[in-house]
Protein backbone atom coordinates (compact mmCIF):
# COMPACT_ATOMS: atom_id res chain seq x y z
CA UNK A 1 0.00 0.00 0.00
CA UNK A 2 1.56 3.17 -0.74
CA UNK A 3 2.17 6.07 1.77
CA UNK A 4 0.18 9.35 1.47
CA UNK A 5 2.93 11.66 0.06
CA UNK A 6 2.61 14.03 3.06
CA UNK A 7 3.46 11.40 5.48
CA UNK A 8 6.97 10.99 3.56
CA UNK A 9 7.28 14.72 3.56
CA UNK A 10 6.71 14.91 7.49
CA UNK A 11 9.01 12.18 8.25
CA UNK A 12 11.80 13.78 6.45
CA UNK A 13 11.60 17.27 7.20
CA UNK A 14 9.57 17.08 10.53
CA UNK A 15 6.53 19.29 9.57
CA UNK A 16 4.14 19.74 6.42
CA UNK A 17 1.46 21.67 5.31
CA UNK A 18 -1.54 19.96 3.91
CA UNK A 19 -3.48 22.68 1.83
CA UNK A 20 -7.35 23.27 2.51
CA UNK A 21 -8.24 20.65 4.94
CA UNK A 22 -11.14 23.27 6.82
CA UNK A 23 -13.68 24.94 4.60
CA UNK A 24 -13.29 28.49 4.26
CA UNK A 25 -17.09 28.99 5.97
CA UNK A 26 -15.62 26.81 8.63
CA UNK A 27 -12.93 28.89 9.36
CA UNK A 28 -14.83 32.45 9.18
CA UNK A 29 -17.71 31.25 12.02
CA UNK A 30 -14.31 30.34 13.75
CA UNK A 31 -13.39 33.45 13.64
CA UNK A 32 -16.31 35.33 13.93
CA UNK A 33 -16.64 32.94 17.53
CA UNK A 34 -13.05 34.28 18.83
CA UNK A 35 -13.80 38.13 18.31
CA UNK A 36 -16.77 37.34 19.87
CA UNK A 37 -15.36 35.44 22.99
CA UNK A 38 -12.62 38.20 23.80
CA UNK A 39 -15.24 40.54 23.81
CA UNK A 40 -17.46 38.68 26.80
CA UNK A 41 -15.25 39.39 29.25
CA UNK A 42 -15.80 42.67 31.33
CA UNK A 43 -12.53 44.44 30.39
CA UNK A 44 -13.82 46.86 27.57
CA UNK A 45 -11.77 44.54 24.69
CA UNK A 46 -13.37 45.97 22.07
CA UNK A 47 -12.11 44.10 18.22
CA UNK A 48 -12.82 47.77 15.98
CA UNK A 49 -11.35 49.87 19.11
CA UNK A 50 -7.34 49.80 18.98
CA UNK A 51 -7.22 51.49 22.16
CA UNK A 52 -8.32 48.67 24.09
CA UNK A 53 -6.09 45.98 21.87
CA UNK A 54 -4.17 45.32 25.26
CA UNK A 55 -3.57 43.43 27.96
CA UNK A 56 -5.92 45.61 30.67
CA UNK A 57 -8.56 44.89 28.20
CA UNK A 58 -7.83 41.42 27.37
CA UNK A 59 -8.44 38.04 28.94
CA UNK A 60 -5.23 36.41 30.15
CA UNK A 61 -3.33 34.77 28.04
CA UNK A 62 0.56 33.34 27.27
CA UNK A 63 2.86 34.54 24.58
CA UNK A 64 0.45 37.82 23.60
CA UNK A 65 -2.15 35.73 22.12
CA UNK A 66 -2.36 31.83 22.96
CA UNK A 67 -5.61 31.33 25.17
CA UNK A 68 -5.45 27.74 27.13
CA UNK A 69 -7.47 28.79 30.64
CA UNK A 70 -11.52 30.07 30.88
CA UNK A 71 -12.29 26.08 29.78
CA UNK A 72 -11.92 27.85 26.01
CA UNK A 73 -10.26 24.34 25.47
CA UNK A 74 -14.21 23.17 25.45
CA UNK A 75 -15.79 25.93 23.65
CA UNK A 76 -18.32 24.96 20.76
CA UNK A 77 -16.74 27.03 18.39
CA UNK A 78 -13.40 24.99 19.13
CA UNK A 79 -14.69 21.50 19.08
CA UNK A 80 -16.10 22.24 15.68
CA UNK A 81 -12.29 22.36 14.64
CA UNK A 82 -11.71 19.51 16.31
CA UNK A 83 -14.37 17.24 15.13
CA UNK A 84 -13.64 18.44 11.45
CA UNK A 85 -13.92 14.97 9.61
CA UNK A 86 -11.11 16.43 6.83
CA UNK A 87 -8.68 16.72 10.33
CA UNK A 88 -9.52 13.46 11.36
CA UNK A 89 -8.94 11.70 8.60
CA UNK A 90 -5.65 12.85 8.39
CA UNK A 91 -4.99 11.53 11.58
CA UNK A 92 -6.37 8.33 11.12
CA UNK A 93 -3.78 7.98 8.57
CA UNK A 94 -1.35 8.84 10.23
CA UNK A 95 -1.95 5.83 13.02
CA UNK A 96 -3.76 3.51 11.06
CA UNK A 97 -6.70 3.34 12.84
CA UNK A 98 -10.08 5.50 13.78
CA UNK A 99 -10.05 4.71 17.53
CA UNK A 100 -8.77 7.81 18.08
CA UNK A 101 -8.81 10.55 20.77
CA UNK A 102 -8.14 14.30 21.06
CA UNK A 103 -6.36 16.80 22.99
CA UNK A 104 -8.38 19.23 24.61
CA UNK A 105 -5.71 22.19 23.69
CA UNK A 106 -6.57 26.28 23.55
CA UNK A 107 -6.98 28.08 20.82
CA UNK A 108 -4.81 31.30 18.90
CA UNK A 109 -5.99 34.89 18.92
CA UNK A 110 -2.56 37.20 18.27
CA UNK A 111 -3.18 40.47 17.65
CA UNK A 112 -0.55 42.61 15.59
CA UNK A 113 2.08 43.96 17.41
CA UNK A 114 3.07 47.07 15.90
CA UNK A 115 3.15 51.04 16.78
CA UNK A 116 0.56 52.05 13.64
CA UNK A 117 -2.21 49.26 13.49
CA UNK A 118 -1.60 46.92 16.52
CA UNK A 119 -0.98 46.19 19.85
CA UNK A 120 1.70 48.59 21.84
CA UNK A 121 2.07 47.42 25.30
CA UNK A 122 3.82 44.37 24.29
CA UNK A 123 6.94 43.73 22.20
CA UNK A 124 7.20 40.56 20.02
CA UNK A 125 8.40 37.49 21.61
CA UNK A 126 11.73 36.27 20.83
CA UNK A 127 12.58 33.28 19.36
CA UNK A 128 12.27 30.25 22.16
CA UNK A 129 13.45 26.96 19.99
CA UNK A 130 12.23 24.16 22.31
CA UNK A 131 10.99 20.41 21.54
CA UNK A 132 7.39 19.40 23.43
CA UNK A 133 8.98 15.92 23.80
CA UNK A 134 10.76 14.54 27.13
CA UNK A 135 14.23 14.18 25.81
CA UNK A 136 14.16 11.03 27.49
CA UNK A 137 12.23 9.34 24.80
CA UNK A 138 13.87 11.63 22.29
CA UNK A 139 15.22 8.09 19.84
CA UNK A 140 11.64 7.63 18.87
CA UNK A 141 8.64 9.01 17.40
CA UNK A 142 6.01 9.66 19.54
CA UNK A 143 3.44 12.71 18.54
CA UNK A 144 2.76 14.74 15.63
CA UNK A 145 1.44 17.93 16.99
CA UNK A 146 -1.52 20.18 14.68
CA UNK A 147 -2.60 23.66 14.12
CA UNK A 148 -5.28 24.28 12.04
CA UNK A 149 -5.13 27.09 10.19
CA UNK A 150 -7.89 29.55 10.21
CA UNK A 151 -6.60 32.97 8.47
CA UNK A 152 -4.26 33.92 6.30
CA UNK A 153 -0.90 33.56 7.72
CA UNK A 154 1.84 34.97 5.52
CA UNK A 155 5.97 36.48 6.40
CA UNK A 156 4.75 39.09 8.90
CA UNK A 157 1.56 37.32 10.03
CA UNK A 158 3.19 35.57 13.25
CA UNK A 159 2.87 31.37 13.30
CA UNK A 160 5.31 28.47 13.88
CA UNK A 161 9.13 28.74 13.28
CA UNK A 162 11.05 25.02 12.82
CA UNK A 163 14.18 23.77 12.22
CA UNK A 164 14.04 21.93 9.59
CA UNK A 165 14.90 18.33 9.97
CA UNK A 166 16.13 18.89 13.51
CA UNK A 167 13.70 15.86 14.30
CA UNK A 168 16.32 13.55 13.48
CA UNK A 169 19.37 15.14 15.66
CA UNK A 170 18.86 15.50 19.37
CA UNK A 171 20.35 12.17 20.12
CA UNK A 172 23.63 13.20 18.64
CA UNK A 173 23.58 16.77 19.75
CA UNK A 174 22.98 15.17 23.49
CA UNK A 175 25.63 13.20 23.23
CA UNK A 176 27.98 15.78 21.55
CA UNK A 177 27.34 17.78 24.94
CA UNK A 178 27.15 15.16 27.42
CA UNK A 179 23.75 14.89 27.92
CA UNK A 180 20.59 16.87 28.39
CA UNK A 181 20.87 19.79 30.76
CA UNK A 182 18.87 19.54 33.94
CA UNK A 183 17.53 23.04 34.34
CA UNK A 184 16.58 22.85 30.21
CA UNK A 185 14.16 19.85 31.03
CA UNK A 186 10.72 19.70 31.97
CA UNK A 187 10.79 16.97 33.50
CA UNK A 188 10.29 13.26 33.61
CA UNK A 189 6.18 13.61 33.94
CA UNK A 190 6.65 16.84 31.51
CA UNK A 191 6.88 16.83 27.92
CA UNK A 192 9.44 19.24 26.94
CA UNK A 193 13.15 20.88 26.69
CA UNK A 194 14.16 24.01 25.70
CA UNK A 195 17.52 25.04 24.21
CA UNK A 196 19.61 28.41 25.28
CA UNK A 197 20.25 31.01 22.93
CA UNK A 198 22.80 29.94 20.65
CA UNK A 199 22.37 26.49 21.09
CA UNK A 200 20.03 25.98 17.85
CA UNK A 201 23.06 26.80 15.75
CA UNK A 202 24.96 23.38 16.40
CA UNK A 203 21.23 22.15 14.31
CA UNK A 204 21.74 24.92 11.68
CA UNK A 205 25.61 23.49 11.20
CA UNK A 206 24.23 20.23 10.25
CA UNK A 207 22.15 21.78 7.74
CA UNK A 208 18.80 22.19 9.37
CA UNK A 209 17.26 25.16 7.49
CA UNK A 210 15.68 27.81 9.86
CA UNK A 211 11.53 28.13 8.12
CA UNK A 212 8.55 30.68 9.46
CA UNK A 213 5.53 28.10 8.34
CA UNK A 214 3.38 30.13 5.81
CA UNK A 215 -0.24 28.59 5.21
CA UNK A 216 -3.77 30.03 3.46
CA UNK A 217 -6.82 29.87 5.83
CA UNK A 218 -8.04 26.25 6.43
CA UNK A 219 -5.13 24.74 5.86
CA UNK A 220 -3.42 22.21 8.34
CA UNK A 221 0.04 22.38 9.75
CA UNK A 222 1.68 18.93 11.56
CA UNK A 223 5.01 18.97 12.97
CA UNK A 224 7.01 16.19 14.71
CA UNK A 225 6.83 16.96 18.49
CA UNK A 226 10.54 16.41 18.25
CA UNK A 227 10.98 19.70 15.46
CA UNK A 228 12.93 22.69 17.79
CA UNK A 229 9.98 24.92 17.37
CA UNK A 230 8.63 28.26 18.58
CA UNK A 231 6.04 31.03 17.78
CA UNK A 232 6.47 34.06 15.49
CA UNK A 233 4.53 37.10 17.01
CA UNK A 234 2.47 38.61 14.25
CA UNK A 235 3.78 42.33 13.07
CA UNK A 236 1.67 42.83 10.39
CA UNK A 237 -1.68 44.13 10.07
CA UNK A 238 -3.04 39.97 10.76
CA UNK A 239 -4.49 39.19 13.39
CA UNK A 240 -3.52 35.66 13.71
CA UNK A 241 -6.56 32.88 14.31
CA UNK A 242 -5.38 29.31 14.88
CA UNK A 243 -6.80 26.67 17.22
CA UNK A 244 -4.50 23.59 18.01
CA UNK A 245 -5.67 19.88 17.09
CA UNK A 246 -3.82 16.33 18.22
CA UNK A 247 -4.93 12.97 18.21
CA UNK A 248 -3.71 9.18 19.12
CA UNK A 249 -4.67 6.17 19.18
CA UNK A 250 -7.17 5.35 22.34
CA UNK A 251 -4.99 2.42 23.17
CA UNK A 252 -1.92 4.48 24.20
CA UNK A 253 -4.15 5.11 27.61
CA UNK A 254 -4.76 2.62 30.36
CA UNK A 255 -7.94 2.17 30.98
CA UNK A 256 -7.78 4.15 34.50
CA UNK A 257 -6.40 6.70 32.12
CA UNK A 258 -9.17 6.09 30.23
CA UNK A 259 -11.64 6.85 33.32
CA UNK A 260 -9.43 10.10 34.06
CA UNK A 261 -9.95 11.68 30.58
CA UNK A 262 -13.65 11.27 30.38
CA UNK A 263 -13.50 13.07 33.79
CA UNK A 264 -11.38 15.57 32.26
CA UNK A 265 -14.23 16.43 29.22
CA UNK A 266 -16.77 16.55 31.69
CA UNK A 267 -15.34 18.75 34.24
CA UNK A 268 -14.31 20.86 30.75
CA UNK A 269 -10.51 21.08 31.34
CA UNK A 270 -7.69 21.76 29.23
CA UNK A 271 -5.00 19.71 28.60
CA UNK A 272 -1.47 19.53 26.57
CA UNK A 273 -1.18 18.22 23.41
CA UNK A 274 -0.42 14.98 24.38
CA UNK A 275 -4.36 13.43 24.25
CA UNK A 276 -3.09 10.16 26.72
CA UNK A 277 -1.59 12.22 29.08
CA UNK A 278 -3.64 14.30 31.22
CA UNK A 279 -1.91 16.82 31.91
CA UNK A 280 -3.88 20.30 33.06
CA UNK A 281 -1.96 23.57 32.78
CA UNK A 282 -4.20 25.05 35.15
CA UNK A 283 -3.40 22.37 38.14
CA UNK A 284 0.20 22.54 37.31
CA UNK A 285 1.71 22.73 41.10
CA UNK A 286 3.59 25.63 41.99
CA UNK A 287 3.24 27.30 38.38
CA UNK A 288 2.54 30.78 39.23
CA UNK A 289 0.04 31.57 36.31
CA UNK A 290 -1.63 28.38 36.59
CA UNK A 291 -4.66 30.18 36.75
CA UNK A 292 -5.72 33.26 34.93
CA UNK A 293 -4.34 36.72 36.23
CA UNK A 294 -4.67 40.21 35.68
CA UNK A 295 -1.81 42.54 34.72
CA UNK A 296 -1.15 43.70 37.80
CA UNK A 297 -0.57 39.75 38.95
CA UNK A 298 -3.95 39.27 40.89
CA UNK A 299 -5.86 36.23 40.03
CA UNK A 300 -8.86 37.23 37.21
CA UNK A 301 -12.05 37.58 38.77
CA UNK A 302 -13.60 36.51 35.61
CA UNK A 303 -11.94 33.26 35.21
CA UNK A 304 -14.49 30.59 33.91
CA UNK A 305 -14.48 27.16 34.68
CA UNK A 306 -17.24 26.21 32.06
CA UNK A 307 -17.60 27.43 28.18
CA UNK A 308 -19.30 30.36 27.61
CA UNK A 309 -21.05 28.43 24.85
CA UNK A 310 -21.03 24.59 25.43
CA UNK A 311 -19.82 21.82 23.06
CA UNK A 312 -22.83 19.64 21.57
CA UNK A 313 -22.03 16.06 22.88
CA UNK A 314 -22.72 14.47 19.73
CA UNK A 315 -21.17 10.81 19.22
CA UNK A 316 -17.76 12.46 17.37
CA UNK A 317 -17.29 14.84 20.43
CA UNK A 318 -17.47 12.04 23.04
CA UNK A 319 -15.73 9.49 21.18
CA UNK A 320 -12.74 11.56 20.96
CA UNK A 321 -12.89 12.75 24.47
CA UNK A 322 -12.70 8.99 25.76
CA UNK A 323 -16.26 7.86 25.81
CA UNK A 324 -17.05 5.05 23.51
CA UNK A 325 -19.90 5.31 21.31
Amino acid sequence: MTRPQFLVDLERDGYVVLPNIIPAEVCDEFVSEAWEWLESFPYGFKRDDRSTWDAEHLPYSTTGGLYNRYSVNHEAFVWKIRTQPAIIKVFEQIWGTDDLIASFDGMNASLPINAETGRKDIKPTPAWPHIDQNPRTISRFELYQGIANLSPNGPQDGGLCVLKGSHKLHQEYFESIGGFKADQDAGVNENGYTYKKGEDEWFKSKGCEEVKICAGKGDLILWDSRTIHWNASPVGTQTRFVTYVCYCPRDQMTPEEQTKKVQVFKDRKGTTHFPNMNRIPAERPGYHNALPRRPDGTLDPANRTRPRKEPEETPIVLKLAGLRT
